[in-house]
């Protein structure tokens, strides 16, 4: 395995958990070294960034606020409620502690299975490096569980990016849509692209369909005469 291509696995692993320190220190010094490699590693942080949104803000009010407030509320109404007059419970500390830390293993648990199961993180598909001389050629792989009639796959390309194909308009378009039937089982849907200059581009491609959303999103780092192709799954969501 060669130092890139341990690098590689080292930042597909951190998207998932905490890299051990003598993973982190080498990933660090290695990139630092190697622009393939440092680009590679900034597109994996893009990636990771866009789950972040995905998880609500929230903000703490000071103790009590909700009594507070209630009690004004019902004071400047005149009304009060029936359980408005029942005795207001009032915990010690050592008791408030022990609740607030068995109501924290519940959110834990909770935030587990949710974001395990519901959100799971990118995964990586594959990793290659090509000259820019050659197209590059990319498989779109679906899983179906059963034939489904129609799909429509669209795939959306960065501005560095271009269609490799004989036809002209689709050569000069910026984003492409394939309609076809899926069998049972795995389908792919394959293309190519030229990277046009150096940089970091992103192809983002989408397919509904059983009820979800399935994304990918591809990311291709040129140096002017390499290029270097990472594909993740990204997951897949309700429509």
């Amino acid at each position: 395995m060669s130092v890139c291509d341990k690098t590689t696995r080292l930042i597909a692993a951190a998207m998932g958990r905490d890299l051990e320190p003598d993973e982190a220190r080498f990933l660090k010094e290695h990139a630092a070294g190697c622009a393939a490699c440092r680009e590679h590693l900034a597109a994996a942080g893009t990636v990771t960034g866009m789950l972040k949104g995905l998880v609500p803000a929230t903000a703490d009010t000071p103790l009590g606020f909700g009594d507070r407030l209630r009690d004004r509320l019902m004071d400047r109404s005149g009304r009060r409620n029936w359980y408005g007059y029942l005795p207001t419970i009032r915990f010690r500390p050592m008791e408030l502690g022990l609740l607030a830390g068995l109501l924290l293993c519940a959110l834990a648990t909770v935030g587990f299975f949710y974001f395990n199961e519901e959100h799971p993180q990118p995964l990586m598909l594959t990793s290659k490096e090509v000259s820019t001389e050659t197209p590059l050629s990319i498989d779109l792989e679906y899983l179906a569980v059963r034939p489904i009639g129609e799909v429509a796959v669209t795939i959306e390309l960065d501005e560095g990016v271009k269609f490799h194909s004989d036809y002209a308009e689709v050569a000069a378009a910026r984003s492409h849509t394939w309609t076809g039937k899926f069998a049972e089982g795995m389908n792919s849907i394959p293309f190519m692209v030229t990277v046009e200059k150096p940089g970091t581009w992103q192809i983002r491609t989408r397919a509904d369909f059983d009820g979800w959303r399935h994304e990918h999103l591809i990311t291709l780092t040129s140096t002017g005469k390499m290029v270097t192709m990472a594909q993740y799954q990204l997951p897949k969501h309700r429509i």
